[in-house]
């Protein structure tokens, strides 16, 4: 499924941190003039395109766009889930140079997400409402976890 460049996105407050967090990267403000909506439709695959072009061009290292939005995707997870329960939380993303690895979202000694990640380079979404679908569905669990382990968190 394709995304259509004319569909109307509504800027969700998760939808505007995750644009938050790609444009903290962009420190030459090489997208300031690019639309949230714009950036947010990066996520969304579209089905025509070829794996290999996902891939960087069939090589099995993971293209740094890609890279950039799982970062960013799992970053504004993390920050949504801080700014609920008022404890600092940290990502860490650990990928193979194939795309293979491990994430995890913790609060102080507690891990809130801990996720494999296989094929890194194919990361998106069918559209923009399953990319706040999953980024709810992450968040309410951790904020579930913290709920019943809090204490662990404030050791």
């Amino acid at each position: 499924m394709s995304v259509n460049t004319e569909e109307q996105v509504i800027m969700t407050p998760f939808l505007k941190e995750i644009v938050s967090q790609i444009r903290a990267y962009d420190t030459y403000g090489t997208w300031d003039k690019r639309k949230d909506e714009d950036i947010i439709k990066d996520f969304v695959k579209d089905a025509k395109k070829p794996k290999m072009d996902i891939m960087g061009g069939g090589h099995c290292e993971i293209d740094p766009k890609a890279l950039l939005k799982i970062q960013s995707f799992y970053k504004a997870v993390a920050f949504t889930i801080e700014k609920n329960i008022g404890v600092m939380c940290s990502t860490v993303l650990n990928l193979d140079h194939e795309g293979s690895g491990l994430l995890l979202i913790y609060a102080g000694r507690l891990i809130l997400i801990l996720k494999g990640i296989r094929d890194a380079g194919a990361f998106g979404f069918k559209s923009v409402e399953a990319i706040e679908k999953e980024g709810q569905k992450l968040i309410d669990s951790a904020l579930k976890i913290y709920e019943k382990y809090k204490e662990v968190a404030n050791i």
